[in-house]
């Protein structure tokens, strides 16, 4: 009498052609190429994504956020906040107080500013380009923001305020 209740490992039919450990490798060689496939894209860094030239709607949009953040904590007097803001690179040179003295000295349309908007945003080689235009005393100061993304860590590198003959310089 033939068994009506085969094992995993028996064939219900004598003739069968695939094996279960035939099977059984096909399955371990496709759950071993798919965590590959994950592994290697989870290394892909997010810089990758984004080519020379404009932002994408996306970075813009983190960009601002972050800018804002930061120039909203200069206007707070909130310096350990807007230091945060700050790239590792930066922070690795430039102290908390040097920070603080060069934003007093230097940057008092972002302590005593009237609002801001952004202009172009631009993906570079050293990282990404974000203008800001600042509302000071009845007028607008343009800085060039500079920033890097070092493992998803988006960080101000520099901000350095646009003269008005280079604005006008063709």
């Amino acid at each position: 009498m033939a068994n009506d209740n085969p094992t995993p490992c028996q064939c219900r039919y004598p003739t069968c052609p695939i094996s279960y450990t035939f099977m059984m490798e096909k399955v371990k060689t496709l759950v071993g190429v798919v965590i590959t496939t994950l592994l290697i894209s989870a290394c892909a860094s997010p810089v990758v994504e984004e080519t020379l030239g404009s932002c994408s709607k996306g970075r813009k949009v983190i960009i601002e956020k972050h800018i804002s953040k930061q120039i909203d904590a200069i206007a707070d007097g909130d310096w350990q906040r807007a230091y945060s803001f700050a790239a590792a690179s930066f922070q690795e040179v430039i102290s908390i107080d040097q920070f603080e003295e060069v934003i007093n000295n230097q940057y008092q349309s972002l302590i005593l500013n009237d609002g801001f908007t952004f202009g172009e945003c631009t993906n570079t080689e050293d990282g990404i380009n974000q203008i800001v235009l600042v509302n000071f005393q009845e007028s607008v100061r343009t800085l060039s923001y500079d920033l890097t993304l070092i493992a998803e860590r988006l960080g101000v590198v520099a901000a350095t305020e646009v003269a008005v003959a280079d604005e006008v310089a063709t």
